[in-house]
């Protein structure tokens, strides 16, 4: 058997824990449409007071992604571009549940699962993606490392 690089090894795991969470996202979503996960009005509070602030970060991070010349060597800009839209619908959605607090359960259960399905959609993109295209600051931690090896392996004269 062929012994796998660190890069690869890297990636691997890097895919493999987006893969874990799409499925995790993936899971919620289907067991939150299918009513399994019900309706709770403390548990709707609580998440949107959470995900308000969250979608509030995901557009900050996205701006400064877009601003900062320093972050664009460390990160992907996919990343940020893909969860933009979930940062605003979710923004969209807590705004709505604070303001016009609509009654019906459906609502509030098909707008949570549609967002869990487009996160498991976007996590599983994110994990063949950075397969194939891995981060840069994955590969800049790698680099630091090879340096860290070589300069132990180096004799002391």
């Amino acid at each position: 058997m062929k012994k796998l690089d660190k890069e690869t090894k890297y990636k691997l795991i890097y895919s493999g824990e987006l893969a874990l969470f799409a499925v995790l996202f993936l899971t919620f979503s289907i067991l939150k449409f299918t009513k399994v996960i019900g309706y709770n009005s403390t548990r709707a509070i609580v998440f949107n007071w959470i995900t308000i602030f969250g979608g509030a970060w995901g557009i900050a991070d996205f701006l400064w992604a877009v601003f900062s010349k320093k972050r664009q060597q460390r990160i992907s800009m996919v990343d940020k571009v893909c969860l933009l839209p979930l940062a605003l619908f979710i923004i969209t959605y807590d705004l709505i549940c604070f303001i016009a607090k609509p009654a019906n359960e459906n609502f509030y259960i098909y707008m949570i699962g549609a967002a869990f399905a487009y996160v498991a959609v976007i996590y599983t993109f994110q994990a063949v993606y950075h397969f194939y295209h891995p981060i840069p600051g994955l590969l800049e931690d790698e680099e630091e490392e090879k340096k860290e090896e070589n300069s132990q392996e180096k004799p002391v004269k």
